[in-house]
């Protein structure tokens, strides 16, 4: 073999080195990328970098019926008014979305006829589903001099899926969080049961009224729709605030992709894994629930509308140790346009007048 040949040889075997180890490190790169994003090292660093922990459990161990209202008698709430509403996403009805597809208009075509309703009841607590930052936070706050929204805050970002608003006239916000849905509920943005699922989370805050005292949980919250997370989101839901509902009333609204035929996904919210119910669905306790228009009707025969109040999947539930009443409950599925063809979102807003007592 001559000079010429060996050189060529040796050349030959040093880039088949080389791509060997490229391979390798690539290969490395691989199984290391696949065990940070398995092992939700996106989540974890997003949080550190951006101080983002959302305080995700609740801690009510310092409360007892017999100290709320500072221990005066009698100690109720009074009326609340409490809205619900999955106004459908921004990017749902933009471009060649399927919503818009199916005929919704788009985000600023909708927006003021969302908000029309939203004002129509004047909510004290108003929980909304499908928002996005704060954009759209900003957009939906009826009066931001008197609505005050709590979300999940990444750095200068806002995740709103589960946005709630109270009325900083009437209460004082006392704590508050996000409890995420999935195996680690403390880790913003955590996986769920299936791992490619918009992450879902429960937002909640700590109330007290301001004329007397009175404390409350309030809680807001969008189900995931893939029955392999809503099924666990429910029992994981009951578990882990059903003991604060021994210590001070809740007031919990939400899209919870589950109506009331949807057993037993539907009663393990409100049951858990016990014979008694935590949560009581506010429809139950009001005398004659309203229809507007009646579920089923002709102007109401879309898809995207219930048509009894069996198939309504956005529920205000209600818990705690006193007796709980609800004065008025309706399901708003109005529309609107000449011909009432045009819908605001593909769920109808949920309202309730209730009045809780803290023993």
């Amino acid at each position: 073999m001559g000079s010429n040949q060996r050189d060529t040889v040796k050349a030959m075997k040093k880039w088949f080195v080389r791509i060997l180890k490229g391979i390798g490190i690539l290969v490395a790169l691989f199984l290391f990328g696949t065990l940070y994003v398995r092992m939700q090292g996106v989540q974890y660093t997003l949080a550190l970098f951006t101080n983002s922990w959302s305080n995700p459990r609740f801690n009510s161990s310092a409360i007892s019926p017999e100290k709320n209202c500072a221990g005066i008698t009698p100690c109720t709430s009074g009326p609340i008014r409490v809205l619900s509403y999955n106004v459908l996403c921004r990017i749902c009805t933009e471009g060649e979305a399927e919503h818009y597809k199916l005929g919704f208009e788009r985000w600023y075509d909708r927006l003021p006829h969302i908000m029309a309703v939203i004002k129509e009841y004047q909510p004290d607590l108003l929980g909304l589903q499908e928002v996005g930052g704060w954009q759209d936070i900003g957009e939906l706050n009826p009066d931001p001099a008197v609505y005050v929204p709590v979300t999940h805050e990444v750095g200068p970002w806002a995740y709103g899926d589960s946005v709630l608003f109270y009325r900083k006239d009437r209460f004082e916000a006392l704590d508050s969080g996000q409890f995420w849905y999935g195996p680690t509920p403390d880790l913003p943005f955590a996986f769920e049961w299936r791992r490619l699922a918009v992450p879902r989370y429960l937002n909640w805050v700590l109330l007290r009224q301001k004329d007397n005292g009175f404390q409350f949980l309030y809680m807001n919250t969008h189900f995931d729709n893939a029955g392999v997370n809503k099924d666990p989101t429910a029992l994981l839901v009951n578990r882990t605030f059903a003991p604060h509902a021994r210590r001070l009333p809740i007031i919990f609204t939400g899209d919870f992709n589950t109506n009331r035929t949807e057993n037993p996904r539907y009663r393990n919210i409100m049951y858990g894994t016990g014979a008694e119910a935590v949560f009581q669905d506010a429809v139950d306790l009001v005398a004659k629930p309203e229809e507007m228009p009646a579920l089923g009707s002709a102007s109401a025969q879309r898809d995207d509308r219930p048509k009894s109040l069996n198939e309504v999947i956005d529920h205000i539930f209600l818990a705690g140790p006193g007796k709980n009443e609800v004065q008025r409950w309706v399901v708003d599925s109005r529309r609107y346009g000449a011909g009432e063809d045009k819908s605001q979102s593909d769920h109808p807003a949920v309202f309730a007048i209730v009045n809780l007592s803290a023993r």
